[in-house]
Parts: C-alpha cells; sequence; structure tokens
C-alpha cells in the first residue's frame, strides 16, 4: 500500500500542526513522552494517512517502543480526538492529525489501498454539512473519503490476463488447466 501527498497552500504548516497537537495535549492533561510527542510529530508532517508501520519507523519512535505500545498511543489520540482512523478495503488501519482547518478528504483506492488527499473546495465542504443537517445529522469537521480506483490500477486492470477457467483437452483427454497467469 502506498500514500500519494499533494500540497494546499490553504492548509496549516508543520509547525502550526505541532503546536496545535501538543497544545491540545496538555490542555487534556495528557502526558507528553519524547515517543508521544515523536508521532505526533511525524504525524504533523504527513498530509494524508500514515500506517501503524509507518508511524512505528518514525524517527524518534523506532528503537524505543513496540508497535503495541505505537497502536495503544494512535488509539490515546484517538480518544482524545487529536487523530483520525482512515479504514482502507484491506482493513489497515491509517491515522491521521485532526487538526482543526486541516482538509480530511481522501481518495481510496480498492485495489491497492493507495490513499491519496482529496481537496475539496470550501463551497462544497459547505453544502455536505448543510445536506446533513438538513437531515437531522450533526456532523464532526467535515471529512470524507471517495473510494474507487486509482489511475494505476484501472491501467493495470484493463491489460491485466484474467486466468481462464475452461477445460483444456489433451490427447482426446480432459484435464483442469494448470497453466500459471499473473495476479
Amino acid at each position: 500500500m502506498f500514500l500519494q501527498a499533494t500540497c494546499n497552500d490553504s492548509m496549516k504548516t508543520f509547525k502550526e500542526r505541532r503546536a496545535w497537537a501538543t497544545a491540545s495535549c496538555r490542555k487534556a492533561r495528557m502526558r507528553l513522552t519524547p515517543v508521544r510527542t515523536a508521532i505526533l510529530s511525524f504525524l504533523a508532517q504527513q498530509r494524508t494517512p500514515a500506517s501503524l508501520e509507518m508511524v512505528s519507523q518514525a524517527d524518534g519512535v523506532r528503537g524505543q517502543c513496540d508497535s503495541t505500545t505505537v497502536y495503544r498511543t494512535l488509539m490515546l489520540f484517538k480518544e482524545a480526538e487529536l487523530v483520525r482512523l482512515v479504514g482502507t478495503p484491506r482493513k489497515a488501519s491509517y491515522f491521521a492529525l485532526n487538526a482543526p482547518g486541516d482538509s480530511a478528504h481522501f481518495l481510496i483506492c480498492q485495489h491497492c489501498g493507495c490513499v491519496t488527499e482529496l481537496p475539496l473546495p470550501d463551497p462544497l465542504s459547505a453544502e455536505i454539512g448543510r445536506i446533513a443537517s438538513a437531515r437531522g445529522f450533526s456532523p464532526t469537521p467535515a471529512d470524507c473519503e471517495v473510494h474507487g480506483l486509482c489511475a494505476n490500477c484501472q491501467v493495470r486492470l484493463k491489460t491485466q490476463v484474467v486466468p481462464s477457467k475452461l477445460v483444456i483437452r489433451v490427447a482426446g483427454k480432459v484435464a483442469p488447466s494448470k497453466r500459471n497467469f499473473p495476479n
């Protein structure tokens, strides 16, 4: 699975995102250990969600604790609404900093699982909130996940040879196909 990042000048800087996360931890009276600080710093640098493995390998985290501790820390941050969980079709957990004002819209490929940031214009985000409110739904800060196929997978699937389940006849006998086909 891979992630693609895009830039948007209207988004907060790394320093602003990290300062917000640190201040939020202090406000929640959450102890800021060196590992927690490193996790927040890593997530503040990311424009798209990061996997548990990516967070575990970040500077200041790698070698300091195991992935179970990293996961528990991320879930603690999720409960405190510092981080949000982004699900992918392959049931992998990805985490994104939940800084106010940041775009939280993503395109997620159902085939390879890549996640790409989807910048939505403010009027569209406002319209989504208005429609939800009109139906009696109180949306949290707008976030949108659009699932589909990325451009690479569309090309790959169009050119992929699909394995045949046809029976092959060998010298008058029927034998199941044992040809190897690429996946």
